[in-house]
Formats: structure tokens, sequence, C-alpha cells
């Protein structure tokens, strides 16, 4: 594995979870890994879609990548079911490699930049998490996301993509 772009760490559910992130600059790149999660960095009119659960408010749209589910598929699926909206062109970001200090379990979650569209209004997410959503403008994303270090280089590589 190639060295990391960036190296940072946080608390998760009172756990230290060590990151070590990845630029990915081509669809070409990415690597076949055992992926977790993709979460999306979409743009529907110039604002970010960011989704709200029973429990917790502001997170990217995505999840899980289910079993024999491509990472791309799974991207369109979590869209459709999380915002009701389809993917109309997009870009890797890269990944990111979560661990526990003394932990050989390691996750790899993808993030990607979207361009979005509406299919219909937002009734309901078939896996039942996300309730809502609401649309932010870019430079407010880390601050309510709070993805750290992690979040600032996902925003300046998406900012371009805004007016």
């Amino acid at each position: 594995m190639t060295k990391p772009d960036l190296i940072d760490e946080f608390i998760y559910e009172g756990d230290v979870i060590s990151v070590k992130w990845y630029d990915v600059q081509n669809k070409s790149e990415i690597p076949d890994l055992q992926w977790e999660q993709i979460y999306v960095i979409g743009n529907f009119e110039n604002r970010v879609p960011l989704v709200k659960y029973h429990d917790k408010e502001n997170n990217l749209p995505g999840g899980h990548v289910e079993q024999g589910e491509s990472l791309e598929d799974a991207m369109h699926r979590e869209i459709q079911e999380e915002l009701n909206m389809k993917i109309v062109s997009w870009l890797p970001l890269g990944y990111q490699r979560l661990s526990r200090p003394g932990d050989k379990d390691v996750a790899y979650q993808f993030r990607v930049y979207a361009k979005l569209e509406k299919i219909g209004e937002f009734t309901n997410d078939p896996g039942g998490s996300v309730v809502g959503h609401k649309l932010v403008g870019i430079n407010d994303v880390n601050n309510l996301i709070n993805y750290g270090k992690v979040g600032d280089r996902l925003i300046a590589s998406c900012r371009q993509f805004f007016n």
C-alpha cells in the first residue's frame, strides 16, 4: 500500500480511531479493497445534501457496501434510498483506512464527489435510518459533519465544483 496523504485520529464512541487518508484522482486508481462504506459529497443545485438520522443530524449520505455489491452500485443505491436523487456524474476523492490502536481489524471507507439530480420528493429510507435531509453550502459542510482534517481535505477537493 502506498504512503497515506494524511494521517489523523478522532474519538468515536469513546475509542480512539486512527485514520490514514489516501487521495484518489481517477476512477482507474480505485484500489480493490474490502470496502465497508461509501459516502458522497453531493452537489444538488450548488448545495450539499446532509442526511438526518433518528439520533444524529448532519452526515454525508451513503452507507454500507452490501455483500457482492460494487462500490459504484452501493453509491447509486444509497443516494436513491437516502435522498431520492440520482447521480448524474461522479469523481473519486479518496478513501480512509480506519483502525483502533492495538486492533488488527481495519475498515475501508470511500468518498466521492457527485453531481446529483432529484428523482422526486424524499418520502422514506427503505433501511429506515434516514429520516430527512437538508441542503447546505459547501463552506459549511465540515463544520456540521466534523470530519476534522479529512473533512477539510474533502471540502478543498470539491470546492471547485460549486459556484
